[in-house]
């Protein structure tokens, strides 16, 4: 029979479990009033079981921990490899797809507006700005806004698309990580 002492450290479990859903609170609860029982049952002071178990916060942490993991809630080994492989495979191609797409997108639009500040100056008359078609070809001076808009104009475009790649590849992984978290394994949806 489980003592005062042993039902204050349950009770403390289940208050340091408040973050989880009720069911699997009280299967932590329940699984380790049993293995208390049990302790008992087999001739083991009640105070020693608790001992080993620990802290009732270290112990509820754990559990917390195991239930953040997703690997309690796995229901087959190939959900449980399905979503490993989206975290090893998200997360290998995020590491090259994001700082590109970003460094595009913000480094382009940044020379989209100098491409357009160069136009307007080398129009006014500023002599140190050189606008090229190709080697040894120079734009005259008169057509420099009309360049520079052209110009602008294509940079400016690969820095939206690579704004909106970026917006939809974010978009893609939080909707699916969000299918990855415990309790919504559904990885083809």
């Amino acid at each position: 029979m489980i003592s005062s002492y042993g039902r204050d450290y349950l009770e403390k479990l289940n208050k340091c479990l408040d973050k989880l859903p009720d069911e699997e609170r009280m299967d932590a609860v329940m699984e380790i009033e049993s293995h208390i029982a049990e302790g008992i049952a087999n001739g083991q002071p009640e105070r020693v079981i608790l001992a080993r178990l620990g802290d009732p916060r270290n112990l509820a942490k754990a559990y917390r921990s195991e239930h953040m993991s997703g690997l309690k809630g796995a229901k087959s080994i190939k959900e449980l490899f399905a979503i490993i492989g989206f975290y090893c495979a998200t997360g290998l191609l995020s590491v090259m797809v994001i700082p590109v797409l970003a460094t595009v997108a913000y480094g382009f639009g940044f020379c989209t507006i100098l491409i357009g500040i160069a136009g307007v100056l080398r129009t006014l008359g500023v002599p140190w700005i050189n606008m090229g078609i190709a080697p040894g070809v120079e734009v005259p001076r008169e057509f420099s806004m009309v360049y520079a808009l052209v110009v602008g104009a294509i940079i400016g475009g690969i820095a939206y698309i690579s704004w909106v790649g970026l917006k939809k590849y974010l978009a893609f992984l939080s909707k699916r990580y969000k299918q990855a978290l415990p309790g919504n394994h559904s990885l083809n949806g």
